[in-house]
């Protein structure tokens, strides 16, 4: 079976607790909130050395990313096994996705 890697493991960022670039660079907000296998509905998350901002900003550079197409809940390849493995994080997600529907 596949290892459910956080996207920090998987991207090589260093930017998770304790990583080798948090000095340098700050923890990123998928490591603060423990959302490792949902870093795209996060606000503020650096991938490809910048900012990308509000989930909605960043929507399109996350749909071609590997961590949105491994552990996205729909249409990703282990969604349903994050769900599983993670009921904390899915709890968090789904807040998250239910205050967004909410706000529109």
């Amino acid at each position: 079976m596949d290892m459910l890697n956080n996207c920090w493991e998987i991207k090589k960022c260093g930017r998770q607790r304790g990583g080798n670039k948090v000095a340098e660079m700050g923890e990123c907000v998928a490591s603060m909130e423990n959302l490792g296998h949902s870093c795209w509905v996060v606000h503020g998350t650096l991938c490809g050395g910048k900012v990308q901002g509000s989930s909605r900003d960043k929507g399109r550079n996350c749909m071609r990313c590997e961590v949105y197409k491994k552990y996205q809940r729909t249409i990703g390849e282990h969604g349903e096994k994050v769900k599983e493995c993670f009921p904390d994080e899915e709890k968090k997600y789904n807040e998250i996705i239910l205050k967004r529907m909410t706000e529109e």
